[in-house]
């Protein structure tokens, strides 16, 4: 067997799900058909202009090109969005966001999605119009939903970025779909760059990382990578809500060790049922039913086998444990690549994983005495934002970046490789420190410092997808 860099053995490994893309893009077999339906990526932080906010990040239709008209990427009426919240640690919302669109065309004569020149989002050129409400859910002890109110009313979704001709002022545009909300708090739903990262092309063409203009990537901790989503755009839903609208007493968090401190997001989308009529003929039943879901980045790509995607996508956080818990004790990666490269990496009862991810971490992310291990991107909110962030998070002993939520700027898929091989267990225990990576550690565009925080979207006129990351130094596995 020829000799692979150890980065290719463990890359390959987390993307080999066959169709899978990036954090969430098009993972399961039914979602990739639906990509209106696709929620592909999860962010939950405390912004540093934002302190005692929840900040969430949260995107729909995967790697979608600038360029894709006449029609580019409308959201669906027929859909419901949601970002969810528990913040009593059984795996079951207590407050949801819930997002409905409306689309019409202004000119049905006409091919073009905008015409020149757009100048504000509630401009007239623009021909394919959506909006939307915005409704918060509460819901009891006993799950059942007690309140639904509607905090924005009829906000414009910020048109796409069809070119310099048409859109000659995207930033001005956008900025004009900042919604505030009833209780406080304010929303946006815009394209944007896709603020997730990763290698992936070298890995389905057969791990071909010596390719002719190709640099080896080594272990991938020393750039060289190519980011295989750079350059595409996703639909953000941007949400900041004072904490009180999501903790468990309502009540602002006085710190990190306060009992209400600590919440578990997810997003989901979710379609009416389906059902028959007479003589064949279809109709659309009452029922919503959820089709997608999606809390820590790479769940339900890496950790969940192909056969179990479709029942992840539609289960409740709350179910994991019974229906999902064994693939993340006994992570099928960590078996394939002793098969592959006798690393030595444990492979049962990893706890760690579980416990970082699904359960949380006792005094930083756990979310009460006895948390259901539930796949909810956990958040400690009492914690500040770093004065100095460091894209290895907790490893690098970063406790404001993930696990503890996610930002922006993490680089979740060199964390969970790192993780995967070893890094949080103690060495008797089989821990492995070995400095693994994609190649890609940042986002193709900067994030910006204030609301919206994700980078501008893409115009589809000079659009140029994916680049090569620089190569740079190694970089150590960080300090425990």
């Amino acid at each position: 067997m020829k000799r692979l860099s150890f980065l290719a053995a463990l890359l390959a490994v987390a993307v080999a799900v066959p169709l899978s893309i990036g954090s969430s893009h098009r993972e399961a077999p039914r979602i990739l058909k639906d990509p209106t339906a696709d929620n592909t990526d999860v962010w939950a932080f405390t912004a540093p202009d934002a302190p005692g906010s929840l900040t969430v990040v949260s995107n729909w239709i995967p790697l979608a090109d600038p360029a894709g008209g006449p029609n580019f990427y409308p959201l669906d009426e027929n859909a419901r969005y949601y970002v969810k919240i528990d913040n009593t640690g059984d795996g079951y919302e207590d407050v949801a966001y819930r997002w409905q669109f409306k689309t019409r065309f202004r000119n049905p004569q006409s091919f073009l999605y905008a015409a020149p020149t757009v100048d504000s989002v509630r401009d007239p050129d623009i021909n394919l119009v959506q909006t939307y409400d915005l409704y918060k859910e509460t819901y009891n002890k006993k799950r059942k939903l007690v309140d639904v109110e509607r905090i924005a009313d009829d906000a414009p979704v910020v048109p796409d970025n069809v070119g310099p001709k048409t859109v000659p002022n995207f930033a001005q545009v956008e900025a004009g779909g900042v919604t505030p909300l009833k209780g406080g708090g304010k929303t946006i739903v815009t394209p944007a760059d896709d603020a997730f990262f990763v290698d992936l092309g070298t890995i389905f063409d057969g791990i071909n990382l010596d390719a002719p203009g190709r640099p080896n990537i080594g272990l991938g901790n020393q750039g060289g990578g190519k980011d295989d989503v750079a350059g595409y755009n996703t639909k953000s839903f941007v949400l900041q809500v004072p904490e009180a609208e999501v903790t468990r007493n309502g009540k602002p968090v006085a710190g990190a060790d306060a009992g209400n401190a600590v919440i578990g997001v997810w997003s989901t989308t979710e379609r009416r049922r389906g059902s028959v009529l007479s003589r064949g003929k279809h109709g659309r039943g009452d029922r919503w039913v959820q089709v997608s879901r999606l809390g820590n980045p790479l769940i339900n790509e890496v950790i969940i086998p192909i056969g179990k995607k479709d029942k992840f996508n539609a289960t409740s956080p709350a179910n994991d444990a019974k229906n999902f818990g064994r693939f993340a004790l006994n992570p099928e990666p960590a078996r394939l690549l002793n098969a592959l490269f006798n690393l030595g990496v444990k492979e049962t009862d990893r706890a760690d994983i579980v416990q970082a991810l699904l359960t949380g971490v006792p005094g930083l992310t756990q979310i009460g005495k006895k948390p259901a291990a539930a796949d909810t991107l956990k958040l400690n909110l009492g914690v500040p934002p770093a004065a100095n962030p460091n894209r290895f998070g907790v490893l690098a002993g970063d406790v404001a970046g993930f696990p503890n939520g996610r930002r922006l700027i993490d680089d979740v898929v060199d964390i969970e490789l790192r993780v995967i091989a070893g890094a949080l267990l103690p060495a008797d225990q089989g821990g492995k420190q070995i400095p693994l990576g994609d190649g890609v550690d940042q986002n193709d565009k900067p994030f910006r410092s204030q609301f919206p925080y994700v980078a501008l979207a893409n115009d589809g006129f000079s659009s140029d997808p994916k680049r090569i990351e620089p190569q740079h130094a190694p970089v150590p596995q960080p300090p425990q």
